[in-house]
């Protein structure tokens, strides 16, 4: 998978996998954009077994965006086999964001 998301391929390489696709949607000026990053990023190297994160800059891919209805970011949203399945807006706890996806894929 080609964690490069343009407006051009993001439904290709969202259904480019097996796996979920966690998607942050962040701009580089949003402060809880930049806070949250790091945290996405370690929470899914701890489930790189299932999950595949793809990072979308909202300021260049305006239009991947404005499908999924980013009004707010952060925005995270997970993925399976192309669908959006469960998300969540705002800088959330690294514990919390674990609890989440742990429910999520047990299902």
């Amino acid at each position: 998978m080609n964690n490069s998301i343009t407006d051009e391929n993001f439904d290709t390489e969202i259904n480019s996998t097996d796996k979920f696709v966690l998607v942050d949607f962040f701009a580089t000026w949003c402060e809880p954009c930049t806070m949250l990053g790091p945290i996405i990023e370690k929470v899914a190297e701890q489930f790189k077994e299932k999950v595949v994160l793809v990072k979308a800059n909202v300021d260049k891919f305006p239009k991947t965006a404005q499908k999924f209805e980013v009004e707010s970011i952060p925005k995270v949203v997970l993925f399976k086999n192309g669908k959006a399945i469960n998300g969540f807006v705002g800088l959330i706890p690294e514990k919390a964001i674990k609890n989440w996806l742990e429910n999520i894929i047990k299902q």
